[in-house]
């Protein structure tokens, strides 16, 4: 996967409704996996993490990041 596709830390992603944001806390290499690991902007404490592929597919980044 090229590296301009991984999300960055910090940055600001939307769901495909656009109604939720949600904030990319960090990415992680782990058996030949990249994973992202995120949250709820409203609600920090609920986190999740997907593969990159998959968050790619969900999300699409903010423009205010």
């Amino acid at each position: 996967m090229e590296t301009n596709m991984i999300p960055k830390a910090g940055s600001r992603w939307t769901s495909q409704n656009g109604y939720i944001i949600f904030r990319v806390l960090h990415i992680v290499e782990l058996d030949g996996h990249t994973w992202v690991h995120y949250c709820n902007e409203d609600d920090g404490e609920k986190k999740y993490s997907c593969y990159v592929e998959s968050f790619l597919e969900r999300f699409s980044e903010t423009v205010n990041n």
